[in-house]
């Protein structure tokens, strides 16, 4: 039986909100059939922390679309600092203060959970 409570309780594997999600990306990342990560213009002019979370929503995209085989949402720091020149510190920094709540950390690997897609929405919009 289902109470009033229970539709508060937010689930992990919640459905991605597409719309959502493309509404979020759209004006900085572009993606290959292949699962490649395309940065667009304006991706370059974010602060590095909105960097973080758009590379973080792009990884979502992949993994959601199935567009790499094997292929897994998280991501460590140290992939991070590869690819965005974002140092392990920083990344730490980054999600456990202008980040907090919005990025999930399993095991030293980064991810943003599906509930918490608008947050990413509400925060970007504070640039």
């Amino acid at each position: 039986m289902v109470d009033a409570l229970d539709k508060l309780i937010v689930d992990e594997k919640e459905t991605v909100d597409m719309d959502l999600l493309a509404s979020i990306v759209r004006d900085f990342l572009k993606f290959t059939k292949e699962g490649e990560i395309f940065f667009e213009k304006n991706f370059f002019d974010l602060k590095d922390w909105q960097k973080l979370l758009i590379y973080l929503l792009g990884r979502k995209v992949v993994f959601v679309k199935n567009l790499k085989k094997d292929f897994k949402e998280e991501v460590s720091p140290s992939e991070i600092k590869e690819l965005l020149k974002i140092p392990p510190k920083s990344t730490t920094k980054y999600a456990s203060v202008e980040l907090k709540g919005i990025i999930k950390s399993d095991k030293g690997n980064y991810k943003i959970p599906n509930f918490n897609l608008f947050k990413c929405q509400e925060v970007l919009k504070k640039k």
